[in-house]
């Protein structure tokens, strides 16, 4: 019994550090290839949280796991494109400043929009449940995040290591 707890708590560990690793894989990303230190990363994060919870009813489960992220890469790159641009030669404080105040906008923003609250977000009838094997019971939606961390991971390995766009990166 302890054996199967100690797994239980193995498995909720990977999941909550497959979070963070995508959100530090990200920070550092933008770091590597832009010099800026973004503090309003995890703002986008919550953006793409948002829009999952808003847009799901309309697209389903499936839908806002593939639109959310590109909604926030949109967001990004507009972001990127009037904002961030401007300060890569710049003294690394003041990017350090702009994202800042940036991740204070966004914040209060989200709680203006959408409310202080947290929001439901329904997990699709494929994936309620758990995931019998002998003692062990683990809920189906967690095991695929973490299986959908994984091949975001993976896949961003294979970018980066066996793509000529990852030899730029990996140069810059």
């Amino acid at each position: 019994m302890i054996a199967i707890q100690i797994l239980e708590q193995v498995i909720n560990g990977l999941l909550v550090g497959a979070y963070y690793l995508l959100i530090a894989l990200g920070l550092s990303l933008i770091f590597s290839l832009g010099g800026l230190v973004n503090l309003a990363h995890g703002a986008f994060y919550a953006l793409g949280a948002y829009f999952a919870v808003k847009l799901a009813d309309a697209l389903g489960f499936g839908g806002v796991l593939l639109v959310s992220p590109v909604l926030v890469a949109l967001v990004g790159l507009i972001i990127e494109r009037f904002l961030f641009r401007r300060f890569y030669h710049e003294d690394p404080a003041l990017g350090l400043l702009l994202t800042f105040g940036l991740a204070m906008v966004a914040e209060q923003t989200l709680r203006v929009v959408f409310g202080a609250a947290p929001l439901p977000f329904s997990i699709p009838e494929v994936l309620k449940g758990q995931l019998l094997v002998g003692d062990f019971i683990y809920s189906k939606y967690r095991l695929v995040m973490l299986a959908i961390a994984a091949l975001a991971v993976a896949a961003l390995w294979f970018l980066l290591q066996r793509t000529p766009f990852g030899r730029v990166v990996r140069a810059g």
